[in-house]
């Protein structure tokens, strides 16, 4: 069956009609065609249908409804009948109430774009089959027979389908920008592509959203970091500063006479390029505790403080690894400093499943993480962040000593409740009483 109830045959008389009904769309061409045939692809995964029933034409017009700064229809009367779905759906889809929106997002943006037209055919595609009653007036319409009631429905069936799309498209534009930190581009278009429903999937994620919400308005480019820097004469140009090292000189004293070249040089006031060299940082490594008493907002809120950690650590530079706990560790994540379309999306699905549950052993999780330093498989020297309610009793003098010898340094973030031990042994101690963005950003920039 079509689309909407249309035998197939007809589909393929479709097919003969190698256009669609956009001007300016060069239908034969392979990268158009490519574009087209994606979009039916992710369809297919998305329905969870081998082979969808739909010609790549009207795929290659809804792509490029949301990818065309502007796109425009042809005449109403250059329309075969045989394509009169596509216009009506291309039309309705101009008139939507999220049309602005959704194109404010996706234009000239091909990730986007291919995710807003494969949810936008799927969602049509389950509306329209609620629609459909039978199959002789839905074939009437498609051949162009007026019916009104019908084309009102398909009217309402393409908002809905809008809308769903609007939800989604906003989702998958915030998880990008989590994959990449703050620094669009570091990932592949063509492995953003590959994981299109893979995003898809995650921002229809309840647990999901609840994190996404509590981020909304921290972007890493909004977290502000002090850097740790040292002088160094090779390092980068940050300013300029008086004095007599010829080996950081600004060219333009180069043009001073020679008289007064040579005073200022004996007087230490050449004007010199001020340079910097900013100091490597070691690996971030989170835990956080998954036990029954951080079940429900403290868990929800605390997965939101590890995601921005990791927007932290892809703005420093640096690694990041994380690993939630209970009674016993639970597997290791680990990100690049570079990250990776694989890697966080792997990191987020872990996140999104694990809920809070079981008792805990901070002391275990701590000394595991030393453990991880010391054998090599975090390097370098680390701050290790602890997220907990500190329900626990701590072997305090055994967890000091690991911190000591792995030379990682602890910070504890005290969901709603207090340890004295952790307090002691931590570099910084973070006591949280209300589950905030202002609390959140307190602890992402410390």
């Amino acid at each position: 069956m079509g689309i909407i109830g249309l035998p197939q045959t007809l589909f393929n008389y479709m097919e003969k009609i190698d256009r669609g009904v956009l001007r300016s769309v060069n239908y034969n061409d392979p990268v158009v065609k490519y574009r087209g045939s994606k979009v039916l692809r992710l369809v297919s995964i998305l329905s969870n249908k081998k082979k969808v029933d739909l010609d790549i034409y009207t795929a290659i017009d809804i792509f490029y409804t949301f990818y065309l700064p502007y796109p425009i229809m042809d005449d109403p009367k250059d329309i075969p009948r045989n394509k009169l779905v596509s216009y009506k759906i291309i039309d309705s889809m101009l008139r939507s109430a999220y049309i602005h929106d959704l194109r404010s997002r996706t234009v000239a943006d091909n990730l986007l774009s291919s995710v807003a037209a494969g949810v936008f055919i799927t969602e049509l595609q389950n509306q329209l089959e609620k629609l459909k009653e039978d199959n002789r007036p839905v074939q009437s319409y498609m051949k162009g027979e007026v019916n009104d009631d019908l084309d009102d429905g398909v009217k309402k069936s393409v908002e809905r389908a809008m809308a769903t799309a609007m939800s989604d498209v906003e989702n998958v534009k915030k998880l990008r920008n989590l994959v990449e930190g703050e620094q669009p581009g570091t990932v592949s278009m063509m492995a953003y592509e590959e994981y299109a429903p893979q995003l898809i999937r995650l921002a229809r994620n309840t647990e999901v959203k609840k994190v996404l919400e509590l981020l909304v308005g921290i972007k890493p480019w909004t977290i502000s970091i002090s850097r740790k820097t040292q002088r160094y004469k090779h390092g980068e140009i940050t300013g300029y500063e008086l004095g007599k090292d010829i080996e950081r000189i600004v060219i333009s004293t180069l043009a001073l006479p020679d008289e007064l070249f040579y005073l200022r040089l004996l007087e230490g006031k050449l004007l010199l390029y001020q340079k910097v060299l900013t100091q490597s940082l070691g690996p971030l490594y989170c835990l956080l505790d998954k036990s029954g008493s951080m079940d429900g907002i403290k868990m929800t809120w605390a997965k939101a403080v590890v995601l921005s950690l990791y927007m932290r650590a892809v703005k420093e530079h640096r690694e990041f690894y994380f690993r939630f706990f209970d009674s016993v560790p639970y597997p290791l994540a680990k990100i690049d400093k570079k990250p990776k379309a694989k890697q966080v999306l792997k990191l987020l699905e872990y996140i999104a499943r694990v809920k809070g549950s079981g008792g805990t052993d901070i002391s275990r999780a701590i000394i595991l993480a030393t453990n991880d330093i010391r054998s090599g498989i975090v390097r370098e020297t680390s701050d290790i962040v602890l997220i907990t309610d500190g329900v626990d009793r701590i072997a305090e003098q055994l967890v000091a000593y690991n911190l000591k010898k792995s030379k990682a340094r602890l910070i504890t973030v005290m969901i709603l409740g207090d340890n004295k031990s952790l307090r002691k042994i931590s570099v910084k101690y973070f006591t949280v009483t209300k589950l905030s963005k202002e609390d959140m950003l307190q602890v992402v920039e410390a």
